[in-house]
């Protein structure tokens, strides 16, 4: 049989505490971390789309969609693509490899 102190009580208590202090912080510094990622990415995503729409016109409601769903390297690599485009069909082309 274990015999509990106060002492031990109050070291379990900051253990605690100290245990919830440092989850509560890494947890707020990923979910920081992942809200500038999403940022990015739709920045990113928008962008892209309004290259596009000034080159193409409006765009089909899918492919908005489609665009808005890519990563943000796969946006990166779109906007370096969207240079050589000449008509849609490169658009719908370069979609339907990835």
């Amino acid at each position: 049989m274990e015999i509990v102190t106060s002492w031990m009580e109050k070291g379990i208590e900051i253990g605690r505490e100290i245990g919830f202090k440092i989850g509560w912080e890494e947890g707020f510094k990923l979910g920081m971390e992942e809200g500038i990622e999403l940022g990015r990415q739709s920045a990113a995503a928008s962008f892209v789309l309004r290259l596009l729409q000034r080159l193409f016109g409006d765009l089909s409601q899918s492919q908005q969609e489609r665009i808005q769903g890519l990563s943000r390297h796969s946006l990166e690599e779109l906007a370096e693509a969207l240079l050589d485009f000449n008509s849609i069909t490169d658009l719908k082309n370069w979609l339907a490899r990835i």
